[in-house]
């Protein structure tokens, strides 16, 4: 799962009325100092080394940007986020295509496994990159996307390499490269091209599934082929800067670290879930589909919340009265972000054969997409520890308790659903905790 750094600019637009007319650093240093951020808060939720390094970049946005209107500011967010989740899967259209041509059970367990690496691959290296921007280290970033994306292709190939066929490779490789390019590009803020560049693949696949010709398969696999290279060519152009800045030593070690083990615990979490159905059970394997489309709401909903929370803190003058319009806010959140994963899901469902098993699938993704949502908000205040913990009991439950209960997909899927009732839980617990201390939203 990606951790979302949140941009300096929602700083820069939050300070703007105070400090139009900042002459220097020091000024905006004071600011930041006087709204309660830290050396810590500076390097967990902004990747700056401590409060000067923060105040200097937003002074140099302020000096060289032109405010944008809030609402039209609000609107490009909103529409950025929304739009991640239908790109993330738009992919999947082409996978009847070359189940067509390759065969299930080749493709299944290769791509299970190539998606849980560029799952982790690309959750870190998009936390470095951000954090490297936000040092001021831009040609850094680059650098690290570049190598990050050679280091995903070389993986992929030689894990699809123990399934044998040629296919199999190409295809891990093809993912892989989706995964870590789109990411790419979507750092960049080129969401636009990104579907451009994949529109003529997913039409074709979405046409095979209709016309069910072979050739169309072809058609549809080797546009799709295309279309992920073009992504790439976009990809290292993008990424595309002078000579990278003196390396920051040690400034991410730690961090990182722990980035790495919490999206290596979430993918395993879900995959583990999932990687058993993906060729006996296609009503299983699908129920997940609309957490993927709805990965964009739960972006927004993070976004929204962090602003509305900020707005608080600026309107109440004791902290109880802070902590209880927080919990409103994060359970009016939590609610949409369950409300629009239900009718993403119940849509995907309906164009399926619906079991028992697969509406109890699809039930506890739509749960984990409310514990990702949680998630979200909590990584933005650094607290990947109890990240990692919380995701480590779930998944401890899911795995450790199988062996105890009766064989058959519906007592396993029951059983994740209370793995995913259980994250849920211990998220918001975590997160309640949180809206007592006001210092976290200042």
């Amino acid at each position: 799962m990606k951790i979302i750094v949140e941009p300096i600019d929602e700083l820069v637009e939050q300070l703007r009325p105070r400090l139009a007319r900042a002459v220097e650093p020091l000024q905006v240093a004071a600011a930041l100092e006087s709204e309660g951020l830290n050396d810590k808060l500076a390097r967990e939720r902004y990747g700056h080394a401590d409060v000067f390094s923060l105040a200097e970049s937003v002074y140099a946005r302020l000096v060289r940007a032109e405010p944008a209107p809030p609402a039209e500011a609000g609107r490009d967010t909103t529409w950025r986020s929304l739009v991640h989740g239908p790109l993330y899967a738009m992919p999947a259209a082409l996978l009847p295509a070359v189940t067509a041509l390759v065969g299930v059970e080749s493709l299944m367990p290769g791509l299970v496994v190539t998606t849980g690496i560029g799952w982790v691959l690309g959750s870190v290296l998009s936390r470095l990159a951000y954090g490297l921007t936000g040092l001021g280290a831009p040609a850094s970033a680059a650098m690290t996307l570049r190598r990050g994306l050679v280091l995903g292709v070389i993986v992929a190939g030689g894990t699809a390499l123990l399934w044998g066929p040629v296919s199999m490779v190409v295809l891990a490789v093809a993912q892989l490269t989706f995964q870590v390019c789109s990411g790419i590009l979507l750092f960049h803020r080129r969401e636009g091209l990104l579907a451009l560049l994949m529109l003529p693949a997913t039409v074709a696949g979405a046409g095979y599934v209709v016309v069910g010709e072979p050739v169309v398969a072809l058609v549809a696999v080797a546009l799709g082929v295309l279309s992920i290279g073009a992504v790439a060519c976009a990809a290292v152009l993008l990424t595309r800067h002078g000579r990278p800045e003196r390396p920051v030593r040690g400034q991410f070690t730690a961090d990182l670290a722990l980035a790495l083990v919490y999206s290596a615990l979430t993918a395993g979490f879900l995959l583990l879930a999932e990687g058993a159905y993906v060729v006996s059970r296609p009503d299983l394997a699908v129920a997940g589909a609309g957490l993927v489309l709805g990965m964009g709401v739960l972006e927004w909903r993070a976004h929204r919340f962090e602003s509305a929370v900020r707005g608080v803190v600026r309107q109440v003058c004791y902290p109880v009265e802070f902590t209880a319009q927080g919990h409103r806010l994060l359970l009016r959140g939590l609610l949409c972000c369950l409300a629009a994963l239900t009718c993403l899901t119940v849509a995907v469902l309906a164009m399926t054969e619906v079991s028992l098993q697969g509406v109890v699938m699809a039930a506890a993704h739509v749960v984990l997409g409310g514990a990702y949502f949680v998630a979200f908000l909590l990584a933005n205040q650094g607290r990947l520890v109890e990240l990692c913990l919380a995701q480590g009991a779930a998944l401890l439950v899911h795995q450790g308790a199988g062996p105890l209960l009766p064989e058959g997909p519906l007592a396993d899927v029951l059983l994740f659903l209370a793995a995913c009732l259980l994250l849920l839980s211990l998220l918001l617990a975590l997160m309640s905790g949180s809206l007592k201390d006001v210092w976290h939203y200042r």
